[in-house]
């Protein structure tokens, strides 16, 4: 009897421990937000340097377009990427990113951009910035120095960083609201998505078909789906992923290119 009693109330003892969350059917086991944390930083990919070579298909509402990529990213500091011709390979445009500034070269028209991010994005109407690109490109968690919430979904974990109730703080004014979708299993990225309400902007980025690329897991095919008052889709299927190799960033724009 006294073994049966301290049974139960052991287990009594655990069961009033056990957080109260409703969590939906099929959604994976409970884990505290900062375990969860911890857990997608181990199974995140680390590297200094990523080299993603493959080919893609642009949509908006006036055109299609395929194209060959090369894109080399370094860590928190630069994304450059040469466009080339689908079937002859021949170099279409250049291109580069960081923080502040954004630049490109068209090959086919002689034109050229270059100036700030933030004024290429009110040019072009996609508004981007530059910490949630550099964590999309590499698979990782979008990190911003900003609170994170667990929203209970089926079948993966999810991160946002927006309150799930009254108590919680919002957003800093002009932030995005961010969900950021993860395997139970491998704890890696399997979509995002990023709206700007007041905006009426939104994107949907999804991560499909995890491979191993010379013992490297990463996902084969990147989805894009942006909207405003139009749509623009963007496809990416990667055939090589290196990281951490020695790289250049050859980046000069033409004599006689027009400013656009």
């Amino acid at each position: 009897m006294r073994k049966l009693l301290a049974i139960l109330f052991a287990f009594a003892f655990l069961s009033s421990c056990t957080p109260k969350v409703n969590l939906p059917e099929g959604a994976p086991p409970y884990v505290k937000t900062e375990e969860l944390l911890e857990k997608i930083q181990a199974g995140s990919m680390d590297f200094q340097t990523l080299v993603l070579k493959g080919k893609g298909r642009f949509q908006d509402s006036k055109q299609k377009q395929s194209f060959r990529f090369e894109m080399r990213i370094a860590k928190d500091s630069l994304i450059w990427i040469d466009i080339a011709d689908p079937i002859l390979g021949l170099k279409v445009a250049r291109g580069q990113i960081n923080a502040q500034e954004t630049s490109y070269y068209n090959r086919l028209d002689r034109t050229f951009s270059s100036g700030s991010s933030q004024a290429l994005a009110q040019k072009i109407g996609f508004q981007f910035d530059f910490k949630p690109l550099m964590a999309i490109l590499s698979a990782n968690r979008i990190q911003w120095d900003m609170p994170w919430y667990q929203s209970y979904q089926p079948g993966h974990y999810a991160l946002v960083n927006f309150p799930q109730d009254s108590s919680q703080a919002l957003p800093a004014a002009g932030s995005p609201l961010i969900e950021q979708h993860f395997d139970p299993s491998s704890y890696r990225a399997i979509n995002y998505k990023i709206s700007r309400p007041t905006e009426g902007q939104n994107l949907f980025v999804s991560l499909e078909n995890y491979q191993d690329f010379e013992n490297l897991s990463f996902p084969q095919k990147v989805h894009l789906e942006y909207r405003d008052q139009s749509e623009l889709v963007i496809d990416l299927e990667f055939t090589k992923v290196e990281i951490d190799q020695k790289l250049s960033f050859p980046f000069r724009i033409p004599k006689g290119y027009e400013a656009i």
